[in-house]
């Protein structure tokens, strides 16, 4: 068996029938149908898949949601399929290109000058296999996607979550990561993963690694935030396996009994957005941070994420590679 079919392999293993039927039995979690009005939220990747339904789950609720997307058509067009149901539902959309930093400044910037307050901010968008490609500032594009393109977002944005959250309604940063970050382990002299070759490249453990990498860095952010007495939680979520186009990098000879199993065992997205909202929205999860949740449950994330020194050493080398590339862009 070579490498990316082992960790096909490991994928598999969550699709099991013990999985799939504790998540049947598992009591349905309290994501608070309650009226949010006045609230705000940020959703990246908002307008397909499990991203669409959390937005449009927020909006239901009276929240103004920002969407935050790569496709200006597929936004507008969620938007659209948003208000048939909501006609007077507060939702936008702004450009956003997580594989450039820029674009990233760009998004954060025109937030911001609306002078409003943020509630609430899930980064949800991400990439899955896709074949070796460098993004525009030089790194892979599963690392910066998934990973450090979110880091820096939350970074621009943690003031205004700060500036919001009171001790009666704290502010709420959600992660989305991935059950495969189990099995990352990321070259801490490589962090980026870039490869010198096409060919030394594997699509799955890259996607790992970023999975792997949120739950650390927001970690860290947690312990910043507690020793600043800040009234912002942070949390880091598995969604469950979900019928989405992030399958669509897949060669034929998984993509079919993969799809096969998935008409019976994958989650519609719909489903796949419970544990998002249950994140986000849920009364029993006010004031809690630093929790990893899967099928709407606390649970524990792969050991090594923690691990405080390892937490610290990639929280600092993400901030580094982020100031870099902005010294870099002003140079």
């Amino acid at each position: 068996m070579d490498k990316d079919s082992f960790y096909l392999a490991l994928l598999g293993a969550e699709l099991s029938v013990p999985n799939y039927i504790s998540r049947c039995k598992a009591k349905p979690a309290n994501t608070d149908t309650c009226n949010h009005a006045g609230k705000v939220a940020i959703v990246t990747g908002g307008s397909l898949g499990i991203g669409f339904h959390v937005s449009k789950s927020l909006v239901a609720r009276s929240i103004h949601v920002f969407i935050g997307g790569k496709c200006r058509k597929t936004g507008n067009d969620a938007i659209k399929a948003i208000r048939k149901d909501f006609p007077n539902a507060k939702v936008d959309f702004i450009h956003l290109n997580l594989g450039s930093m820029k674009s990233v400044d760009d998004f954060a910037d025109d937030f911001l000058s609306r002078d409003l307050r943020l509630n609430i901010l899930i980064n949800n968008a991400g990439i899955m296999f896709p074949p070796y490609e460098l993004t525009e500032d030089g790194f892979e594009s599963q690392f910066q996607v998934n990973y450090l393109g979110h880091f820096h977002l939350t970074s621009r944005l943690l003031e205004t979550l700060v500036q919001t959250g009171t001790e009666n309604s704290w502010a709420r940063v959600v992660n989305v990561s991935s059950y495969m970050h189990i099995i990352g382990s990321p070259d801490l002299d490589n962090l980026e993963n870039r490869a010198q070759a096409w060919y030394q490249y594997s699509s799955h453990k890259a996607y790992a690694d970023s999975k792997l990498l949120i739950l650390a860095s927001m970690y860290a952010l947690n312990r910043k935030l507690r020793k600043a007495h800040s009234c912002v939680s942070v949390c880091v979520l598995h969604p469950g396996v979900v019928r989405t186009d992030l399958w669509k990098h897949l060669t034929f000879i998984h993509k079919y009994p993969l799809g096969l199993i998935g008409k019976f065992l994958y989650l519609t997205p719909e489903q796949g957005a419970d544990t998002t909202l249950y994140a986000a929205l849920s009364p029993e999860v006010e004031s809690v941070s630093g929790c990893y949740y899967d099928n709407s449950q606390p649970c524990r994330s792969a050991r090594l994420t923690y691990d405080e020194d390892f937490q610290d050493f990639v929280w600092d080398k993400t901030s580094a590679l982020v100031k870099n590339l902005a010294e870099t862009n002003i140079e």
